[in-house]
């Protein structure tokens, strides 16, 4: 008789009868008696080629997960010439990332068994779902977030739960500081808005994972509360993504940073929504995608600019990894006490705030409040292509564009009381304030139709720092041009509308429009151009006009 089961990868033993001459084949069980029977913990099946125990079934996932660096993670360690003991808690199958601090697992028995980062170390143990699989009870699984519950401190609990049990300020080098900067980050912050059904697909991880039909389970599934972006969210645990070429990306990302494309590049899948004005009149809500690509704002009818400077920014080739090559960048140094410590870039802080009076030491707090000078930020993410030669040169550029930037929206609205809410003049300032005193109705979303005055409100909004909820919120950095052509635009052709009422823009910033319409690289209308070039002209001949 023979039996053979050759859905287990294993080798087969041969057995001999003693009483009888036929011969049976008999498959490897599908895993190994735990080395700590206890915790339930199975580890590697053949740690010869790294094939886990999980893996027998789930083969897919081994084959992804086998091409991460988690699956070299203790050859990694043994590389490391500053490793010590400590570090192996971080390198192997113990409980880190799947419930509180417990001894088990490597930390119980150093078994080779237990060596790299494997299922279990996200998904816990798995004796008893391998024993009895079909008892959905028994099925380990992981949990999406990092928060076991909003944390008032820093706990076992908390600290340990996915991926912080070791991506968090842990070891000699204390240079694994994810958790931490992440946490600081908006990413990290619990969103309550994540609960709206129409907010959920970016502001929930749940939400998330779902629009981007990531067909997974975890523990929070179904549930109605809220879930930060957290790490799984951006990283896939699996490393299942692949690039064109057929190779994992880098970072187990889920989407590629360096592709052009919104609806492809992981940072613009969210960063990526309401970018053009509508008849309806929403503001702008989560262009920094669009506005990056040059292709956000309201460009008035007949205008025409110069793309080939919008698209040759942060935008273009020369920063291949798009938001992440400003985004997320490392910094080195050494804390006050001499230790070796990095900035991992999960705060996503393109120029974070140093510790005061410590150049080159990131200020661990990430209130990204302190002063835009070089005392008190890095620039690296500038200097770093070579694009800007110093920090020095990156912080001229900086301050003379939010200048300008400045100039024109103060031209455009000022909301004195902050309300973000356009309201007559004297109330607020600047055109749209006087559009609203003496047309009211061009700016009444309720007639559902796209005006100047809606369409220069929306540019503000989308340029501005603190006019809306949602803005781009660059200074003009993520496309330097296309804020000055949107911004410029809307100036001339406020003024073409409503030259009647509306004063000359200051000198400073009608200067710059009129070198950019007589250098051809704004192009509008006859009368956007003629009212821009002679302002005051126009003026009198429509108040001529208008006592006839």
């Amino acid at each position: 008789m023979i039996g053979l089961r050759s859905r287990w990868p294993a080798g087969i033993a041969l057995l001999w009868a003693a009483a009888c001459t036929d011969i049976q084949y008999r498959d490897r069980p599908p895993f190994n008696p735990p080395p700590d029977a206890s915790s339930g913990y199975l580890g590697y099946y053949s740690t010869a080629d790294r094939q886990t125990v999980c893996g027998n079934c789930h083969v897919g996932q081994q084959a992804d997960w086998i091409q991460t660096l988690h699956s070299g993670a203790w050859d990694t360690l043994q590389a490391n010439p500053a490793a010590q003991p400590v570090c192996e808690h971080c390198h192997t199958l113990n409980s880190r990332g799947n419930q509180p601090f417990a001894v088990v697992g490597f930390d119980k028995v150093a078994s080779d068994v237990y060596h790299d980062v494997q299922c279990e170390s996200c998904h816990g143990p798995g004796y008893n779902h391998v024993t009895n699989p079909s008892v959905v009870a028994n099925r380990p699984i992981p949990s999406l977030s990092v928060y076991p519950t909003v944390p008032v401190a820093d706990t076992a609990g908390f600290v340990n739960s996915a991926c912080g049990g070791c991506h968090e300020a842990a070891g000699p080098t204390r240079n694994h500081n994810f958790l931490k900067e992440w946490r600081a980050s908006r990413h990290g912050q619990p969103q309550p808005q994540g609960a709206n059904a129409s907010c959920a697909p970016c502001h929930d991880a749940k939400g998330i994972l779902a629009a981007w039909g990531v067909n997974t389970v975890y523990r929070e599934q179904g549930t109605n509360t809220p879930i930060s972006q957290t790490c799984a969210v951006c990283h896939d645990p699996h490393g299942t993504a692949k690039a064109p070429g057929g190779q994992p990306l880098d970072g187990q990302l889920r989407y590629p940073i360096d592709s052009p494309v919104e609806e492809v590049n992981l940072c613009t899948h969210c960063h990526n929504r309401r970018s053009e004005l509508t008849a309806a009149g929403s503001g702008p809500h989560g262009a920094q995608g669009p506005v990056l690509f040059g292709t956000a704002g309201y460009f008035p009818p007949g205008t025409v600019y110069d793309t080939t400077a919008i698209l040759t920014t942060h935008g273009s080739t020369a920063n291949p990894r798009l938001c992440a090559g400003c985004h997320v960048n490392q910094l080195t140094g050494v804390d006050a006490g001499g230790n070796p410590v990095a900035y991992v870039g999960h705060s996503f802080h393109p120029l974070p705030c140093l510790m005061p009076g410590s150049p080159g030491v990131v200020d661990t707090t990430f209130t990204n409040a302190c002063p835009f000078d070089e005392p008190s930020r890095s620039w690296a993410a500038c200097t770093a292509s070579g694009c800007h030669i110093s920090a020095a040169q990156a912080i001229s550029r900086f301050d003379g564009l939010r200048t300008e930037v400045g100039g024109y929206l103060q031209t455009i609205w000022v909301d004195v009381n902050h309300n973000k809410v356009v309201d007559p003049f004297p109330t607020d300032s600047g055109y749209l304030a006087k559009v609203k005193l003496n047309q009211p109705g061009d700016l009444d979303n309720s007639t559902n139709t796209i005006t100047s005055a809606k369409g220069a409100l929306f540019n503000a909004q989308l340029t501005g720092d603190s006019l809306f909820d949602h803005p781009d919120g660059s200074h003009g950095v993520h496309n330097p041009f296309l804020y000055r052509a949107l911004l410029q635009s809307s100036i001339a052709d406020l003024l073409a509308h409503y030259g009647g009422f509306l004063p000359a823009p200051p000198a400073p910033v009608l200067s710059k429009i009129q070198a950019a319409v007589q250098s051809r690289q704004l192009r509008m209308t006859p009368r956007a151009e003629q009212a821009i070039m002679s302002p005051d002209r126009v003026r009198a001949a429509v108040n001529r006009v208008g006592s006839h």
